[in-house]
């Protein structure tokens, strides 16, 4: 999700991968700065994108490469609505 400005006091991860998958794919990228912070069960980090293109293991190059406009995002993990509340989606 994007916004406007990171919060304060982030440490920058030196790391290419986003997340794995649930059934052990990569999530990764190639330029830009990610910052992991656990907020709660959805928001797991932020990400500034500079020229930025997302990669995913099984789908890559097949599909193609997804391009990040350039920003600032808050990571969060896909939810679904359910007669609970929100529930985390199992990739």
């Amino acid at each position: 999700m994007s916004i406007d400005k990171l919060p304060e006091g982030l440490e920058e991860t030196k790391t290419k991968q986003i997340m794995t998958g649930s059934h052990g794919n990569s999530h990764t990228f190639d330029n830009g700065e990610i910052y992991f912070k656990q907020e709660d069960e959805f928001i797991f980090g932020y990400f500034v994108a500079k020229n930025t293109n997302l990669f995913h293991s099984e789908h890559s190059p097949k599909i193609g490469d997804a391009n990040l406009p350039d920003g600032i995002y808050q990571l969060r993990k896909q939810n679904e609505h359910a007669p609970a509340g929100l529930t985390p989606v199992v990739d």
